[in-house]
């Protein structure tokens, strides 16, 4: 690896490729860039104007294939942010290419090509990590911190309830296409099952869940209700549907004046401007303007720096101790204890993604898995499949693929 550049580790950053241009890499890119141990130094993508875009803000190589990116001498790292059908793919070829790879949730659609993608790490000697971001938000690794801390007795029980707009905000094909991992559980359930898996240990026992296709035009499933028990007798109940009727925004939101937090959420706009939008040709139109560089993307990415880790208050949390219960709030975090109630802050200018870019140089300089890694990527799949087996079973599924978390240091 060859550089003028030096990070703040002493040595040179690590370069970074992109492959695939969309939403979640617009959120990815500005982490990269501001961590001084990486360096933006490639993107590939189908789209030209994606990679105009591109070349317009970052110093870099662009490409039109993902082959031509992976065989590239420019990058040391490459994150995959392509559709969930393709990560095998791409992930596979960037090991085998030499390098090290951090994939978009979930890392795939299922546990033989997991099982391939931790092989080739280990027969590569590179670096594997799945980029569930918000697993490393301050507010989850705190619950965590309490957990292992024993500040409040034992973990019992952890509630949560997600209701918004999913499934009516502009989609690709592969989003309403259930082969393809399309659907909430697959797009929004990877966020929500490994942040309970983290706090809760990583070993989920067994899961029963119901996963609900409401509507024969979205044919995907658009909401899911499970039911976790983990080893160590930890329980879990996950609610989330997309269906855009209620907001659980209203729960968690703020409404002081001036407040950087959004307002109430008004109600069934995205199924407004989807009736607007009249075609499949239009809608597709909107998701583009999503992806990077899009007016779309810019408006988003400015409301999501005035407040990070917004994607954890969109509906209310609570991890339940023997000796407290404790929720997620704009601030930080409440707790509710045996004679008081009192409020940890919490940073206000990070979200979990700059957590988990450090950890992934971290593990790469010290020749070490990220704690992120391919087999904790494949125990959260494992979960989401349970999902749709317990579903279409109505039983009960017991799960074999667990592992761990690894508690990173404070």
């Amino acid at each position: 690896m060859t550089s003028d550049r030096t990070g703040s580790s002493g040595g040179p950053p690590l370069r970074v490729g992109i492959i695939g241009l969309g939403g979640g890499a617009s959120a990815m890119i500005p982490k990269f860039a501001g961590n001084s141990n990486y360096h933006v130094a490639a993107a590939a993508d189908i789209d030209q104007g994606q990679l105009d875009a591109f070349s317009s803000r970052y110093e870099g190589k662009t490409f039109l294939t993902a082959e031509e990116l992976c065989d590239s001498t420019a990058v040391d790292v490459i994150y995959i942010a392509t559709p969930n059908q393709f990560h095998t793919e791409h992930v596979l070829m960037a090991l085998n290419g030499g390098k090290h790879v951090l994939v978009e949730k979930p890392m795939t659609l299922n546990l033989e090509d997991a099982d391939a993608m931790i092989d080739a790490a280990e027969r590569n000697d590179r670096r594997l990590g799945v980029n569930v971001k918000h697993s490393f938000a301050p507010r989850v690794r705190k619950v965590r911190d309490m957990v292992t801390s024993g500040e409040l007795g034992r973990l019992r029980m952890l509630n949560w309830w997600y209701y918004n707009n999913w499934l009516y905000s502009p989609r690709t094909v592969e989003e309403l296409t259930p082969e393809l991992g399309g659907g909430v559980p697959w797009r929004q359930g990877p966020h929500m099952f490994d942040i309970l898996r983290t706090i809760g240990g990583g070993m989920v026992r067994s899961v029963r869940a119901m996963t609900g296709v409401w509507d024969e035009s979205r044919p995907v499933a658009g909401s899911y209700a499970g039911f976790l028990e983990f080893d160590n007798g930890t329980v879990s109940n996950a609610v989330y549907s997309g269906n855009d009727h209620f907001s659980s925004r209203e729960f968690t939101h703020r409404v002081d004046e001036g407040d950087a937090w959004p307002d109430r959420p008004e109600h069934a706009k995205a199924r407004r401007a989807l009736i607007e939008a009249g075609d499949k040709d239009t809608e597709i139109a909107m998701k583009r303007a999503r992806r990077f560089g899009g007016q779309a993307r810019e408006e988003q990415t400015t409301r999501a720096q005035s407040r990070p880790s917004a994607w954890l208050l969109g509906g209310p949390f609570v991890a339940s101790f023997d000796l407290g219960d404790v929720r997620w709030t704009t601030e930080g975090l409440t707790v509710y204890g045996q004679t008081e109630e009192y409020d940890i802050p919490m940073s206000t200018d990070l979200d979990g993604r700059e957590g988990i870019v450090q950890e992934f140089h971290n593990a790469v300089l010290e020749g070490r898995p990220p704690v992120n890694d391919g087999r904790w990527g494949k125990a959260t799949v494992e979960v989401l499949l349970s999902l749709f087996q317990s579903s279409e079973q109505r039983k009960e599924v017991y799960l074999s693929h667990q592992t761990p978390t690894i508690d990173l240091a404070a």
